[in-house]
């Protein structure tokens, strides 16, 4: 698939980090859904049908995994890879939920060439 095809929806709280995020894709000819609230984002997923979701993992209304979990029950998202991002340690049962539900977990901080690397390896497999 080109990337111009490529649909991409970020989910963060941080409005810093999704103008960064959404910069590197952007310049990458990549269309970007941005929202800061993982209701509103709910939304977009049964509506649109995404290519890949990017959400962080802490947020105050869920967390990325209650929010995945939705996402999965959605018409158009059911399948949509998704990829969490955290700079909190996840706990065992945390880290069985991310692997048994098969959505990616990548750390933060990572550098915008990293990011974009995991972003392209993830959409591809």
């Amino acid at each position: 698939m080109d990337q111009k095809e490529l649909k991409l929806l970020v989910l963060d709280d941080s409005k810093e980090f999704v103008f960064l995020l959404t910069s590197l894709l952007t310049f990458h000819e990549i269309h970007v859904e941005t929202e800061s609230n993982p209701l509103k984002a709910l939304d977009l997923a049964e509506a649109e049908k995404f290519d890949l979701i990017i959400s962080d993992y802490m947020m105050d209304e869920m967390d990325g995994i209650s929010f995945s979990e939705k996402v999965r029950g959605t018409s158009k998202n059911s399948e949509t890879r998704i990829i969490l991002l955290t700079a909190k340690h996840l706990e065992n049962e945390e880290l069985s939920k991310v692997s048994e539900m098969g959505l990616v977990y990548v750390n933060k901080p990572i550098l915008p060439n990293d990011l974009y690397k995991k972003v392209m390896d993830t959409i591809r497999n």
